[in-house]
Parts: structure tokens; sequence; C-alpha cells
């Protein structure tokens, strides 16, 4: 019996095919595992900036809270006394507003230096200073 071997150029399209299929394959793999990489960056990303987000809201709230507590404890009747006395300068009726007043440089007197070269005019000190006194 004779056995009939395919001639060799019947073989060769179909190994080219299978490489053809294993380098689409691989591709096509690398492409899904870069877009899967691309997506476990970006979570991380987003996960670091709802850390961040999550911060500030709570320093947010926090400040909230003190400026509320703030709000109510300045509309007390004693906050609004405070202020009135300390800042608007009112008094309650029967007392005397006192404020001291530092004294300005108008109203202090005047220094006099006996001083005979303040005297003299500037031109007269620079003639006699060139050319000797007269």
């Amino acid at each position: 019996m004779q056995t009939i071997s395919p001639p060799p150029s019947a073989s060769q399209p179909s190994s080219l095919r299978n490489k053809l299929i294993v380098a689409a394959a691989i591709i096509l793999f690398l492409l899904v595992f870069g877009e899967l990489w691309r997506r476990i960056s970006q979570a991380a990303e987003l996960r670091a900036l709802e850390r961040q987000v999550g911060a500030q809201v709570t320093q947010l709230a926090e400040e909230s809270d003190r400026m509320a507590t703030r709000i109510a404890d300045s509309q007390s009747d004693e906050a609004v006394a405070e202020w009135a006395r300390d800042d608007g300068k009112m008094v309650l009726p029967g007392e005397v507003l006192v404020q001291p007043i530092a004294p300005t440089a108008a109203s202090a007197a005047p220094e006099t230096s006996n001083d005979p070269a303040g005297s003299v005019p500037n031109w007269r000190v620079w003639l006699e200073w060139l050319w000797g006194s007269e």
C-alpha cells in the first residue's frame, strides 16, 4: 500500500493560518489586559480622590458646627452687651463713656534749642566755609 502524502505546499496555508490566529489572540489578549490595567489604575485614583474629598467634607462639617456655635453664642444677650460696650462704644443709662485720647504731634509743645547754627541760613554757612569767616 502506498501512502499518499500531501504536497508540501498544501500544509503551509494551514500552518500560516494557525500562526495568524495565535498572533491575533496574543494581540487581543494584550489589548484586553491593557484596558484592564487602565481601569484598575483609574479605580485606584478614584479611591484616593474619594478619601481626599471625604477628609475635606469632614473638615467642612466640623467648621460648619463651629460657626453655628459661634453664631448662637453671638446672638445671646451677654455677647450683644459685651460688643456694645467694647466695640460699639455704647453705655447704659447713667454711665459715662470715658475715652482716653493719645497726644498728637500738633498738641505737643515744640522744643526750643539754643543752637546758633540752626539760626544761620544755609547759604551763610556755605559762604563762610568756602571763603572763610568775614
